[in-house]
């Protein structure tokens, strides 16, 4: 066995005691203040130096705006929560614009554990319905659903919001006693699967409720079904009666459309029969002069003025593009770039000059015009040259011509005349333009086609054709 070799002798290593206090007395004591401190900076620290405190609206309303008490905006109340000053506080709350009320509240100033857990102060804010707030929620509504239903697709860009369910939940809440026209008038919007799931889901809501929804128009959209049967194919309408430049027609029934399509955007072209009283149309568009004489008469609508008229949201930044307006000049070239909003100035200004009640062409009336021309070829010029004056012209082709019907998906499959007056009380969609352009391949266009143009938008291929109104006219074609 081997030997254990033998160590040294060593003098053991003392520390010594620092004012008279052992080392490990030390030690101890300074792994304790550590530990306090650490916990001082970890759950005391963060919330003395805070300067306020979480909160989270709670609203017995969709789409609640909030407000601070200096007017400043913090956000909706859709379960959002915001870091917010202590202390006593006041919030203001708006449905769809209209004020709702206010509430004061004191948000607790917490000091301990702040860092890991945030406590949330809930602030409850139950509205009570007003003449002011039903208007402005039935108003977005009806905006909203206009604007989404341009969009029949959604994907990671584009998110349906749930209009429907939005207006159903404040209508159940607020205690609205009706609201079967908004949602006749949002279900006739209905472009993609998304809007109908949410339309739906806002119908299951309203059943449990005691709010009036449901109308035969509405019941025949859950049933899937058209509340008309389409009519027979149009008849053509016979030779006006010239007067001066303008051509006027009998009262009648119109039948418009190719198909009975109830599936968008098809049912763009559905047949439908609209009753039409006597009215008289213009044998050629509005040229550069008499708008001229417009801008004239009125500067505001003058080119030097197109800043403020863009930022009125009455036109776009193409208004008069291109046109060189003089009432020295003599220009037949028809007028363009002019917005929806600056023809119905012009025809309220020609009206009281002339005393006459001049008017944008429903789209039945076009259409009863432009059948009753149907013989004349369609126009591939600006400025073309007619050799028939028994009959308006270059209704087909030339420019597209601005009518004063609003432009619906749906409203020729779920009731074309109601469509036309919720959208006069609604008056959010696009309107209705006809006729094709010279651009356009003559091939795709007929006297059915339907296109769309926003109220504020201008384009070089786009006109205006005025008529005159005769006898009694209801509100559906106004």
């Amino acid at each position: 066995m081997r030997k254990k070799p033998e160590l040294p002798d060593v003098e053991p290593v003392r520390l010594h005691p620092v004012f008279g206090i052992r080392p490990g007395v030390i030690i101890l004591s300074a792994i304790i203040v550590f530990i306090l401190l650490a916990a001082f900076m970890l759950f005391v620290l963060p919330g003395l130096v805070q300067k306020g405190g979480y909160v989270r609206f709670v609203t017995n309303t969709a789409d609640t705006a909030v407000y601070s008490e200096d007017g400043s905006y913090i956000g909706s109340s859709e379960g959002s929560v915001y870091y917010l000053p202590h202390g006593e506080s006041t919030f203001h709350f708006a449905i769809d614009g209209a004020d709702a009320g206010s509430v004061s509240v004191d948000i607790p100033h917490r000091i301990f554990f702040t860092l890991f857990s945030h406590k949330v102060t809930e602030v409850e804010f139950n509205a009570v319905n007003t003449p002011e707030i039903e208007r402005a929620v039935k108003d977005a509504f009806a905006r909203n659903i206009s604007s989404w239903s341009e969009v029949i697709d959604y994907d990671d860009t584009y998110h349906y919001p749930p209009l429907f369910v939005s207006l159903a939940q404040n209508a159940v809440a607020l205690g609205f006693e009706d609201i079967s026209d908004e949602l006749l008038f949002g279900a006739m919007h209905i472009t993609s699967d998304e809007m109908e799931k949410d339309f739906h889901n806002a119908i299951a809501m309203l059943s449990q409720s005691s709010v009036r929804y449901m109308t035969d128009e509405l019941e025949a959209i859950i049933a899937k079904s058209a509340a008309e049967v389409p009519p027979a194919a149009s008849s053509s309408v016979g030779k006006p009666l010239k007067d001066g430049s303008f051509f006027i027609y009998p009262g009648m029934t119109v039948t418009m459309g190719s198909n009975d399509s109830t599936a968008f955007p098809e049912a763009n072209e559905r047949m439908v029969s609209v009753s039409v009283p006597s009215f008289a149309i213009a044998s050629r568009p509005v040229s550069e002069y008499e708008y001229a004489l417009f801008v004239e008469a009125n500067p505001y609508w003058s080119p030097a003025n197109k800043d403020n008229i863009i930022a009125d949201g009455m036109a776009d930044d193409g208004y008069l593009d291109g046109i060189t307006l003089s009432t020295r000049v003599r220009s037949s070239l028809p007028i363009r770039n002019i917005s929806y909003n600056a023809a119905e100035a012009y025809v309220t200004w020609l009206s009281g000059r002339d005393g006459v009640q001049y008017m944008i062409p429903s789209e039945a009336e076009w259409t009863a015009a432009a059948l009753s021309a149907s013989g004349k070829p369609y126009t591939t010029s600006l400025l073309p040259i007619e050799t028939d004056d028994t009959t308006p012209s270059f209704m087909m082709g030339q420019l597209w011509e601005m009518t004063r019907t609003p432009y619906i998906p749906l409203m020729r499959v779920y009731g074309y005349e109601k469509a036309v007056e919720l959208g006069s009380a609604y008056p959010y969609d696009d309107i209705i333009v006809k006729g094709g352009s010279y651009v356009n391949d003559p091939a795709a266009i007929t006297v059915d086609t339907v296109g769309a143009f926003d109220r504020s938008y201008t384009s070089e291929f786009v006109t205006l054709r005025i008529g005159i109104l005769y006898g009694n006219q209801d509100n559906t074609e106004k």
